[in-house]
């Protein structure tokens, strides 16, 4: 029995022709897959370069900016360190971050004591127990109590001794972190001069006030007629006498009030006070110097019922200061105003003149010693200079401001900012 099988030709034929097709089919896929995977490679080979590259020049990037920032650090370092002034730097919870040479030779400290330690340590009380306070409400709300401007504080050092210095303190922001640089000096020494220069004054003032009273009673006595009817010539010079005398004595009560504020040795009597008396007293005090310059004195606006703690003779002062260089430097026949307004818990008082304004040379200095309106050479004002000077003093002490700004038109406006107390909780 034959058990070969034969199959049909065209079977074979069919066969044998696929066999060399099939061949080739499949190198030519081998062939393709290994070509696609060698360009994945490249591919692959060419993104890790970049992105090596990518990041090695993003490493050498902040390299540079490292550097440049420790280089930076270094030369602010140096500078803080050279400064003759005490520096101290703290963050906005108070830590110290900061201390230079200047502050370890002012303070008693070295640096690697008080760094990372509170600041309140080099205060005396009662800003010791008060200054975190300070410090979170000016997070809270954003309110300058120092910053930006000098200011005069005592300070303690190691030992424990409190001594007075001069503070100047800024805020600024390094890397997002909030931070605040004190500029200290020690005002020991000048404290001093100026108590001698107070001292002199004082007792200069007090010798000169009695015989210069008598000088100006007794000329007041003959200019009234008190000696007869004078000459002509001679009453004019009796009454040019009385005139200088008073403006001496004027000096001389100045003088004695610049000594006391600056001491501290003025007496201040604080009573809750119905603020529309005082203004009206002051207006009828200052009739003779507002009739002498041909001015009139109204007041144009004022609340109902306004109250205030202060005391009634250093409130008169100033509002009579105010309301006299009014006076002066309005022209005849004008008007000064006095208005009287609410600001939320305090009470402004707003005295308008109509004259030339201030210059723009002593706007920063007007509230100094000895600095007046008028610089002219005549001088036809009169005055000592001093008088806004001892108002911002007693302003200062009744937790009030003083301050002016130019009107609208012509003239300028004067103010007193104070805190408004309840009505009905006044002597009545």
């Amino acid at each position: 029995m034959n058990t070969n099988r034969h199959y049909p030709a065209t079977r074979t034929t069919r066969l044998l022709l696929f066999v060399p097709w099939a061949s080739e089919a499949g190198a030519t896929s081998l062939s393709s897959a290994q070509s696609s995977t060698t360009i994945a490679l490249v591919i692959c080979a060419i993104v890790v370069l970049a992105l090596g590259l990518a990041l090695h020049r993003e490493q050498r990037r902040r390299k540079v900016i490292e550097e440049a920032l420790d280089a930076s650090k270094i030369q602010q370092q140096a500078l803080i360190n050279t400064m003759v002034d005490a520096v101290i730097i703290i963050d906005d919870h108070g830590t110290i971050q900061n201390f230079n040479p200047a502050a370890e030779s002012l303070f008693g400290y070295a640096a690697s004591e008080v760094i990372g330690e509170n600041i309140r340590m080099l205060m005396p009380e009662p800003h010791h127990s008060a200054h975190d306070g300070y410090l979170a409400q000016y997070r809270k709300t954003g309110v300058r109590r120092v910053l930006g401007r000098r200011s005069e504080v005592e300070a303690r050092r190691h030992d424990g001794s409190i001594f007075p210095i001069e503070l100047a303190v800024t805020d600024m922001k390094i890397h997002g972190q909030h931070l605040f640089s004190g500029l200290l000096r020690d005002i020991t020494e000048r404290r001093k001069v100026d108590r001698l220069k107070d001292e002199f004054i004082a007792t200069v003032s007090h010798e000169l006030r009695t015989p210069l009273t008598a000088i100006r009673g007794s000329l007041g006595l003959i200019n009234g007629g008190a000696a007869g009817e004078l000459p002509v010539q001679s009453a004019a010079l009796i009454r040019l006498a009385h005139d200088n005398s008073e403006r001496l004595l004027m000096l001389v009560d100045d003088l004695l009030d610049m000594e006391q504020l600056g001491s501290g040795r003025m007496e201040f009597r604080f009573d809750e006070l119905a603020l529309m008396p005082v203004i009206e007293e002051a207006v009828t005090e200052n009739a003779a110097i507002a009739k002498k310059h041909a001015v009139q004195c109204i007041i144009t606006r004022h609340p109902d019922e306004v109250w205030v703690r202060a005391d009634y003779q250093r409130l008169l002062q100033v509002l009579g200061n105010l309301l006299s260089n009014a006076c002066k430097f309005s022209p005849r026949d004008s008007t000064v105003e006095i208005s009287i307004a609410r600001r939320e818990d305090r009470i402004r008082i707003n005295i308008r003149d109509q004259g030339p304004g201030i210059a723009e040379e002593l706007r920063l200095r007007l509230f100094m010693k000895f600095v007046q309106g008028d610089t002219g050479n005549t001088r036809q004002t009169g005055g000592t200079g001093l008088g806004l000077c001892i108002s911002k003093a007693i302003m200062e002490r009744h937790g009030g401001e003083i301050g002016f700004t130019p009107a609208a038109d012509t003239g300028t406006i004067f103010y007193l900012e104070i805190a408004e107390v309840g009505a009905t909780s006044g002597n009545k």
